[in-house]
């Protein structure tokens, strides 16, 4: 094939990869100049009407996406000798190479490598694409670490195949859902299992589940409970040996729905790891030059040498009480006249010693009083907000010690081990004989999450709220077993502990699909219209609120807490904001222009509106919209505008009026 031009357009360099249903080639592209890859189909695969049909319409799906973690597709070519992909080339290794070569990832390296295809997922999904094949084998890396995740809907079309190949099955055999193993339906949470596999051969440098024959793993797969990961790796956090297990559950209900619920978590539990990360202190190393106090028991040697010297002076203590005693009969012998002369002197020699011991006593006072009073002034140091081992350092510097309070405290602005306050305060002029008493902090005080779980979203948002945490982006998923605005999911998990203020995202039942209503488009309505509507779609009405705006006039709505477009379940209360008018009493140069926009494409699209006049920019229209729905709103601005359509954040049409 080197050398070959197929499509009078692609070149074939070289083949740099081969599996059980493609051969892989690098290429020129002629027409555009650039190097390219060729995914090319087995030719058992061109006898399969069926099967081509379904590649070109997965093929096509999957050119549409555009994320940084997926391969991008050029181009689909099915002739009559062929069937290939021409994809974007990426210089890298397999994530399976790296498991190879390494064993095993570090724990921060897998959640980073997961999260990245999960994000590559979440996008698919978003599209209503399951990868259906998702092992290290798909997943490229280059040497950023950056991920790419390739064969997008080339498993899905070969599902529907009658061609049969056992290499891909076996290649596939040991990161298949239990659904997917037996045959079942193939949804989002089938492509979760899979990465869930995946983080966990990362993590522990082995597969869950192995085999004789990709029969028996499937059957593991469905029957067998795996090996936590936790227990082959001991440096696996509780919170991510949960994760896997949660993304490995056997029954699809039990777990993450879709690649963007498992993303949340994973973001979670990488962003835990780093703050513990930087919790950790070194350990303080001995510097042999510092003058350090030294406690003589703590030196054998010494006991030692005090207990030969004791011993050494009692046999010293004996010998000389002998020479004493063999000199008394001696003594007691001396003439007489020695004995008078001594009569006289021992009164002398009392009163000099007497005087002596006043003269020495006086004079250590003096002494020991003058050390007291020559102590050297210093200033005290401002320790506050500095970490416990470099307030030690500055306070050693000018010769004062540390002396801390009992009890530390807890602090929202300085992590455990810092200082909090000081006494004496800083500047203040001791002496350096005394101590700065300190009081240290314990970090800030963590919250423990409850279970929302069961609960309903107004009653999870009431709660947190009462224990200062926040609430993520709020999650509405469809669920058949859950009543409609019901918590079916939250992330963080309950029990764990975080900081106030903290972000919890929340999962709430949509209920089934046929009985949630589409959220209507509330901006620049009445608010009795708004109300209305609100009822109308078996919704309720929620906080109404009021602000200026130069945008919509008196009474109108400005904004709505769930997105037009979007699908809820039946009594969920809608919060919305009404005008009260402009705060500027000037009406000149205000402009009121009635735009349309018709919804092209496919696919649902996000529309965005944005303007942009003598008021700054702002945002006057957020929807969901299906294709060809058309959207007619009034626009008013003040001066010189610039008026922006979006659809999924591509700038559409830019125009501009008033100047």
């Amino acid at each position: 094939m080197q050398g070959k031009i197929l499509n009078n357009r692609y070149k074939i360099i070289k083949e740099i990869g081969r599996g059980g249903m493609a051969i892989v080639y690098s290429a020129r592209d002629t027409l555009l100049e650039r190097t390219v890859a060729l995914k090319m189909l087995r030719p058992e695969y061109k006898s399969d009407a069926e099967f081509i049909d379904k590649f070109r319409q997965e093929a096509r799906a999957v050119a549409r996406l555009s994320h940084p973690n997926v391969v991008s597709i050029y181009d689909i070519v099915v002739d009559d000798e062929r069937i290939y992909l021409v994809m974007e080339i990426v210089e890298g290794k397999t994530l399976k190479d790296i498991i190879k070569e390494r064993n095993k990832l570090s724990i921060a390296e897998s959640l980073e490598i997961a999260r990245q295809i999960a994000a590559a997922l979440s996008v698919a999904h978003g599209n209503q694409i399951v990868h259906c094949d998702i092992k290290p084998h798909n997943i490229i890396l280059n040497d950023d670490m950056e991920v790419k995740v390739t064969d997008f809907g080339i498993a899905r079309a070969l599902s529907n195949s009658t061609v049969k190949v056992t290499e891909t099955v076996v290649g596939s055999a040991h990161y298949f859902s239990p659904e997917q193993a037996k045959g079942g339906e193939i949804k989002a949470y089938s492509d979760v299992y899979s990465l869930g596999v995946v983080l966990y051969e990362m993590t522990t440098g082995e597969l869950p589940f192995q085999g004789e024959s990709p029969i028996s793993v499937a059957l593991k797969h469905i029957q067998q409970k795996p090996v936590e990961p936790s227990h082959i790796n001991s440096d696996i956090p509780e919170e991510v040996n949960k994760l896997i297990m949660k993304a490995i559950a056997k029954d699809p209900a039990d777990r993450y729905q879709d690649a963007y619920e498992m993303r949340q978590q994973i973001t979670y539990c990488l962003k835990n790891l780093k703050n513990k990360g930087k919790k950790q202190t070194k350990k303080e190393k001995f510097n042999a030059d510092e003058t350090k106090v030294m406690k003589k028991p703590d030196f054998s040697f010494l006991n030692n040498s005090d207990h030969k010297q004791n011993n050494t002076n009692h046999k010293n203590t004996d010998k000389l009480q002998k020479n004493k005693n063999e000199s008394k009969a001696g003594a007691e012998n001396s003439d007489s006249k020695g004995e008078n002369n001594n009569k006289y002197k021992k009164p002398l020699f009392i009163i000099a010693g007497i005087l002596l011991f006043f003269l020495v006593s006086i004079g250590g006072v003096l002494f020991f009083f003058n050390q007291y009073t020559n102590v050297p002034i210093v200033q005290v140091p401002d320790i506050e907000g500095k970490s416990l081992s470099e307030a030690r350092n500055m306070a050693s510097e000018v010769g004062l010690s540390l002396l801390e309070n009992e009890e530390r405290v807890f602090s929202e602005e300085l992590a455990e081990n810092y200082i909090v306050n000081q006494q004496p305060r800083p500047g203040e002029r001791i002496k350096q004989s005394r101590s700065i008493n300190i009081t240290v902090s314990k970090g800030p005080q963590l919250i423990k999450i409850p279970d929302f779980i069961g609960s309903s979203l107004r009653e999870a948002l009431i709660e947190l709220d009462n224990l200062s945490l926040k609430s993520g982006d709020i999650q509405y998923i469809f669920r058949l077993s859950e009543e409609p605005g019901t918590v079916i999911n939250q992330i963080p998990a309950a029990g764990a502990e975080v900081e106030k203020n903290s972000e919890v995202t929340l999962f709430v039942s949509r209920g089934e699909r046929n009985i949630s209503v589409r959220m209507p488009d509330l901006t620049g309505l009445e608010q009795a219209e708004a109300v209305n509507l609100i009822r109308e779609k078996g919704l309720n009405v929620g906080q109404i609120s009021v602000e200026s705006s130069n945008r919509f006039i008196d009474g109108q709505v400005i904004s709505q807490s769930i997105k037009a477009g979007e699908y809820l379940p039946r009594g969920i209360a809608v919060d919305f904001v009404i005008s009260r008018g402009s705060t500027n009493s000037s009406a000149e140069d205000f402009h009121s222009n009635r735009i349309s926009i018709n919804v092209t494409g496919s696919e649902r699209r996000e529309v965005r509106i944005v303007i942009e006049d003598d008021n700054g920019e702002e945002q006057v229209y957020q929807a969901v919209h299906e294709p060809g729905d058309n959207i007619v709103r009034d626009i008013q601005s003040q001066g010189e505008t610039e008026l922006r359509i979006y659809f999924d954040d591509q700038l559409i049409k830019s125009e501009s009026f008033g100047g």
